[in-house]
């Protein structure tokens, strides 16, 4: 059995997991699951976002890794840096189509939340 396939039966089943969560969540709190779903994605998507400006973001920081991430920058091609700026554009994109469909799905969750409870 190749590689890639034992990976992606690693990653299905992760998915699997997680979209069972996020319906047991749904299930159990209705309107308010549906919110904090939403703000869990809007901070990831957030988190993404940051790490993609600023290079490193976290508890393990180090100047030496910043160091050596823009001697690495700063020593690439053109070619190198017009793919890299395109995998930028694309992840760009979709993170932020994820933000905003976390801000939809916070504001959706918790204003009907509120409309149930009044």
């Amino acid at each position: 059995m190749p590689g890639k396939s034992i990976v992606m039966a690693f990653v299905w089943s992760g998915w699997l997991l997680a979209s069972v969560a996020a319906f047991m969540i749904v299930a159990y709190t209705s309107f308010f699951g549906v919110g904090v779903i939403g703000l869990m994605i809007w901070f990831v998507c957030t988190r993404v976002d940051m790490e993609e400006e600023g290079g490193v973001v976290g508890a393990g920081f180090s100047p030496s890794l910043l160091a050596n991430q823009l001697k690495a920058r700063s020593e690439m091609s053109r070619e190198e840096r017009a793919a890299a700026r395109g995998k930028q554009s694309i992840a760009r994109q979709s993170t932020r189509f994820f933000k905003y469909l976390g801000i939809a799905l916070t504001v959706a969750g918790f204003g009907g939340f509120l409309m149930f409870q009044l």
